[in-house]
């Protein structure tokens, strides 16, 4: 008798088809990726490590913008907030140890996003786009007010240590990815929750959602209480990171990156693999335009000067190619290759 091998989709309870991972092939997957993060650090230059870093912490913050996109809340202060977790713990950061620190940083973070994100319960779209746009720049004159005694307005953040023992780039490259495993682990539950089910109700029809017994302003509250914490432990990363913020390390164009790249070309609705895709686009980008000025600026001086502007041209390339060829970000390209294996040998 031929022995028969399952092809499909094939799911015979709730907790299979409720599960992340539907088939070894995911489990294989996850694995190399995992162990490839792991021995990285002894196979890999210390830029690349850096640039993981970096990928970690604004995957980080695009995790919680995407949450917040997802219910119609556009939000273009998610720098800013970036910033009120940086130099929260910038300043707390010689009294406190960081898993106290970042905590705080986030919560401070999450205060001041549903301060500003309480007019969203009258207030959508482009209009909420100029509100929160207005929070940016209050957010960046608050900073700048504050550090404008210190010189140059940078304030230093304590090494990254724990009772004593203060971590190498070892032991921060491992711990970074720790808390983006976490905060990744805990953005796709949400997606099933309550919380989750409603924000995908006010991205429909905000009143028709209301109809169905949804309170927008406790959920809408909820959305950019959770989004202002993801950014605030993000910035609090990146302060432990650099050893220094100033205000100008979250501009207002950093704001748009996080929308336009971060979660419109990651994949809007795909919390995790959307926002680390959107992520790795605005690093590559940036890395690429640094190389590339550096290199040909010998040759055309005046391309030195215009470095932001050839960043800018890149971004609305590659904005413009994903919403013609791929409206529904990297992430659907990788739910197409997924799809691919769940359903080989057949295509149907």
């Amino acid at each position: 008798m031929a022995s028969s091998r399952p092809c499909g989709v094939i799911k015979e309870s709730y907790r299979a088809d409720m599960s992340f991972f539907e088939k070894p092939f995911h489990y294989w997957a996850m694995g190399i990726f995992v162990l490839v993060l792991l021995i990285l650090p002894f196979t890999a230059p210390e830029f690349y490590l850096d640039a993981i870093l970096l990928i970690a912490i604004f995957s980080i913050t695009i995790m919680g913008l995407n949450l917040l996109t997802q219910a119609h809340l556009f939000s273009v202060m998610h720098a800013a907030l970036m910033g009120i977790g940086a130099f929260t713990t910038a300043f707390i950061s010689h009294q406190v140890p960081f898993f106290i620190a970042m905590p705080v940083a986030g919560i401070m973070a999450a205060l001041v996003s549903v301060f500003f994100g309480l007019p969203s319960l009258r207030i959508k779209v482009f209009y909420l786009l100029f509100s929160t746009t207005a929070a940016q720049f209050i957010i960046e004159w608050i900073l700048n007010w504050i550090t404008r005694d210190i010189p140059g307005s940078a304030v230093y953040t304590a090494p990254l240590a724990v009772f004593g023992y203060q971590f190498g780039v070892l032991e921060q490259y491992y711990l970074y990815l720790l808390i983006t495993a976490v905060m990744a682990y805990l953005i796709a539950h949400i997606g099933r929750t309550p919380l989750g089910k409603a924000m995908v109700m006010m991205g429909e029809k905000d009143y028709a959602a209301q109809i169905q017994g949804v309170n927008l302003l406790k959920f809408k509250a909820m959305a950019f209480a959770i989004s202002g914490f993801y950014a605030g432990i993000a910035g609090s990363m990146w302060s432990y990171m650099l050893g220094l913020v100033t205000p100008e390390h979250f501009p207002f164009l950093m704001s748009w990156e996080l929308l336009g790249v971060g979660v419109i070309v990651g994949g809007l609705g795909s919390y995790v693999w959307g926002s680390i895709l959107g992520s790795v686009m605005i690093i590559v980008v940036t890395q690429v335009t640094t190389e590339l000025v550096a290199v040909l600026s010998p040759y055309m001086p005046w391309l030195g000067a215009s470095a932001f502007g050839l960043r800018a041209i890149f971004y609305g390339i590659i904005i413009a190619a994903i919403l013609i060829l791929e409206p529904e970000g990297l992430a659907n390209l990788l739910r197409k290759v997924k799809r691919y294996f769940d359903l080989w040998p057949f295509s149907y």
